[in-house]
């Protein structure tokens, strides 16, 4: 008797684990590519599901991202990105170029307030749906804009997130000039000791970069590139200070 019972249950356990396993599978689709990356989060691509079958979906370390229309879902650049930036307990953070809104998904795991802009309607409704999804609405604002036009003159923050596309071929030249008025502004955002987390690609590109952010008063401190991600475009993430703040620290240093 007692046999058959065991039995039983461990049939009835098997169903159940079956169920729970196909119900999972059928809400967030097939997966159907993983992203090769160095470094730690896993990006994997699924099949539209029967609950967003109008919607394709990514999957970063459990954490689900849906994207329409021409919305662009988190790629292997924007993991390199995610990877080499560090937020602090309770600084404040802007992502431009959101996107789906995966830097700002999980900027907010750290930060008391995430505002991530895009100029696409479309990334506004899908980074807005993503931060919802994910629990961190609360959390993220996210505005529609070209560049610091949603942003309130009197706003500054901690970090600055930039992940926008960037020249890579000759037709692609006319983007220097997004980057360029990037560099012009983005001082004028940054709170004292504020930080730029930006993300280029193509080590051909670095002079020019070094060179925008100088003019602009500001200094490189490091460039992230892995050899592994070559064929992608050569993505570089860049820590960038205004010139200013990296004197003062100097000067503090040293007395």
């Amino acid at each position: 008797m007692v046999r058959q019972i065991l039995i039983k249950t461990g049939v009835l356990l098997l169903a159940t684990m079956f169920t729970v396993g196909c119900t999972h599978t059928t809400r967030i689709g097939q997966p159907f590519m993983t992203v090769p990356h160095p470094g730690k989060y896993q990006l994997t691509y699924y099949t539209p599901s029967k609950e967003f079958p109008l919607y394709t979906m990514a999957i970063v370390d459990g954490r689900e991202f849906l994207a329409m229309d021409d919305v662009v879902l988190p790629t292997a650049q924007s993991l390199y990105l995610l990877t080499h930036w560090k937020i602090f307990d309770g600084e404040t953070v802007l992502d431009m170029g959101t996107g789906s809104g995966v830097q700002a998904v999980f900027a907010a795991d750290k930060a008391s307030m995430v505002v991530a802009t895009d100029i696409n309607p479309a990334a506004v409704k899908m980074a807005n749906l993503n931060a919802e999804r994910n629990g961190v609405n609360d959390i993220i604002d996210v505005r529609y804009g070209d560049l610091f036009a949603p942003i309130n003159k009197k706003e500054k923050f901690d970090v600055i997130l930039f992940n926008i596309d960037y020249p890579h071929n000759e037709a692609t030249q006319g983007l220097w000039k997004l980057h360029e008025r990037f560099f012009a502004e983005v001082t004028n955002y940054l709170k004292r000791d504020g930080r730029i987390y930006y993300q280029s690609g193509l080590i051909d590109n670095a002079a020019r970069i070094n060179a925008m952010a100088n003019k602009n008063g500001m200094s490189i401190l490091s460039m992230r590139m892995d050899v592994a991600l070559e064929a992608n475009r050569q993505p570089i993430v860049y820590l960038i200070k205004r010139s200013l703040d990296l004197e003062l620290k100097t000067k503090a240093w040293n007395k």
